[in-house]
C-alpha cells in the first residue's frame, strides 16, 4: 500500500490498529456470501452437500485473500466519509496542497 497519494498528498497508511475494522468488512463479506451461496444452491439448485462443502470452504479461505486491499479501501473510505476532519488533518500533514486546476474536491 502507498503511504500518501501522488496527486493530493492524502496519507493512506495510519496509526498500528487502525485497519481493525476492515477485518470486520472482509468478514461480514465473507460470511453473507458464503451463507447465501449455500442456501441457493443447496435448497434452489439442489446440490448435495458433500459437494458444496469442500468448495465454499475453499471460497471462505481464497476470497478474504483477494479482498483484503478492497476492505481496507472501503474501511478508510467510510472514515473519510464520516469523520471529514480527521481527512483533513491527514491531508495536512503531508505539507502538501492538491492542485486546484486539476483537483475535483472544490
Amino acid at each position: 500500500m502507498k503511504t500518501t497519494c501522488e496527486r493530493c498528498g492524502f496519507r493512506f497508511e495510519r496509526d498500528p490498529g487502525y485497519f481493525l475494522g476492515s477485518t470486520y468488512i472482509n468478514y461480514g463479506l465473507t460470511t453473507f456470501l458464503t451463507t447465501w451461496s449455500y442456501i441457493v444452491v443447496r435448497f434452489v439448485m439442489g446440490i448435495e452437500q458433500r459437494w458444496l462443502i469442500p468448495g465454499l470452504a475453499t471460497f471462505c479461505i481464497i476470497f478474504p485473500l483477494v479482498f483484503f486491499r478492497y476492505a481496507r479501501s472501503l474501511w478508510l473510505a467510510f472514515d473519510c466519509y464520516f469523520d471529514r476532519t480527521g481527512a483533513l488533518e491527514m491531508r495536512q500533514e503531508t505539507g502538501t496542497r492538491p492542485d486546484p486546476k486539476t483537483s475535483k474536491e472544490n
